[in-house]
Parts: structure tokens; sequence; C-alpha cells
């Protein structure tokens, strides 16, 4: 077979003496380019997320077993939801300090102006620090809560045993 008919002597060429598609700066580019890119979307993000700070802390809150649906028991809870300086939440009225023990489920978050928010087992805001709430429950000793974070080690407790609602 002569060597006129293959394909490397028919064009005139050998197929790997070709230059390459994309040179050595095709090739830099091709990589520093969309490194670019991204570094500018995360410094986008970045600068976006700074200026909605809505972060909260979230905090433990004494809870108890009762769950709505079951029985509980009628003495009435009420005062104005607050949160001390070691970040307990308790309820504020005109005879004292009230500390509850809420339904199972319960949750606090602690925003950046140290202000409270309570939420229910299903993640609805309940009240916000300063707002009024009721509920019923009982009156006990917080020596059934033992291991209980922010209960008093002498003062009865109160076990909320209702439907927490807001007031006011």
């Amino acid at each position: 077979m002569p060597e006129q008919d293959t394909p490397e002597a028919e064009a005139g060429y050998a197929h790997w003496d070709q230059k390459p598609a994309l040179g050595r700066r095709g090739m830099i580019l091709a990589v520093v380019i969309p490194v670019l890119i991204a570094a500018a979307g995360f410094g986008v993000v970045a600068i976006v997320s700074h200026g909605s700070e809505t972060a909260a802390t979230a905090i433990k809150v004494p809870t108890g077993e009762w769950i709505p649906g079951q029985a509980g028991g009628s003495t009435t809870i009420q005062g104005n939801l607050a949160v001390d300086g070691r970040h307990c939440v308790y309820l504020q009225n005109p005879a004292g300090e009230i500390w509850p023990v809420w339904p199972a489920g319960f949750r606090a978050r602690l925003d950046a102006n140290g202000k409270v928010s309570l939420y229910d087992g299903k993640d609805h805001l309940v009240a916000r620090d300063g707002e009024g709430i009721q509920a019923t429950g009982t009156l006990t000793s917080p020596a059934a809560f033992a291991g209980e974070t922010c209960l008093p080690s002498n003062d009865d407790v109160a076990v909320v045993q209702s439907e927490v609602t807001r007031i006011g």
C-alpha cells in the first residue's frame, strides 16, 4: 500500500503535530475565571446576610411531660414573660416571680438585644419579652424536676398544664 493513501499523508501533516485548541493562557483563564466568579458570589452573599442579622441564641427552658389534650391542673399561672441574667425564662407579676415548668417541646430564643421569645412544641411563637401570658396548671416542689435548669431550689414552681395564651 503506498504511503499516499494514509490520512496523515493526505492532509499533509500528522495529527499529533497540531497546536492545542487551548493554549497555556486559555487554560489558566479557564481555571481562574470560575474561581473569581465564585469568590464574588460568596462576597455578595456575605454582605447581604451580614445586613440582616436576626440570629438568636437558643436557650433551654425547664419542661415537663404535659402535652396538649391531657388533663391538667386548675391553678391560674399568669405574668409577663421575662429573662434573667442567667438566661432563665420566668414570669413577672405583681406578686413576684413565677418559675414555670413549660409543656413538653417548649423552647426559647434570646436575641442580640437580650430579649426573649418563647415558642411552643410546634415552633409557633407564644410570646415575646414583656408580653403577658396566661395558662393553668399546678404548683409543686422543684424537687420533682431535679436536673432541670433555671428552677428555684426552695420555692414552688408552676407546672404549666394547658395551652399558653397571650393576654393584654
